[in-house]
């Protein structure tokens, strides 16, 4: 077990036991690259989910502020994004704001890896530099280190 800054206890992460996988991406294109790498790491049995911020977009994987209320009250689409417990978060948005740190919020027991921000720091439990401009690449360089320290 492992207390992260937030003082919540996580699991040390066994990355062949990984069932579940939460995608926060920049847009639906990243997203589906991610998902590609994903199955190729881990099998075409493993259970994704998606995410990315977009204010203009109908798809079911996007979201914005207006699936939040008012008050900043999750909609039905993110509170039910949040309910489902995953085994670990990859973080690939560049695009940081207050909806998808939010979610990083709110989701602090999963393993959170990503590329590394200042901002992130207190939300990622593995960041590596961003090296490649190339989603594909870098995610794969996040999947060997993932796989490399467990």
């Amino acid at each position: 077990m492992k207390k992260n800054k937030k003082g919540v206890n996580k699991e040390i992460l066994v990355t062949d036991k990984i069932k579940k996988v939460t995608v926060i991406a920049d847009n639906l294109e990243d997203l589906e690259v991610v998902f590609e790498v994903l199955k190729e790491s881990f099998g075409q049995d493993i259970a994704l989910k998606g995410i990315y911020y977009d204010e203009k977009s109908q798809d079911q994987r996007a979201f914005g502020f207006r699936d939040f209320s008012l008050f900043g009250k999750p909609g039905e689409k993110v509170a039910n994004f949040l309910s489902e417990k995953q085994d670990l978060i990859i973080f690939t948005s560049e695009l940081l704001n207050n909806f998808t740190l939010y979610l990083l919020h709110q989701m602090p027991e999963p393993y959170t890896i990503g590329f590394y921000s200042k901002e992130l720091k207190p939300y990622l439990d593995l960041m590596l530099n961003k090296e490649v401009k190339d989603i594909k690449a870098g995610t794969e360089h996040l999947i060997k280190y993932l796989k490399q320290i467990n």
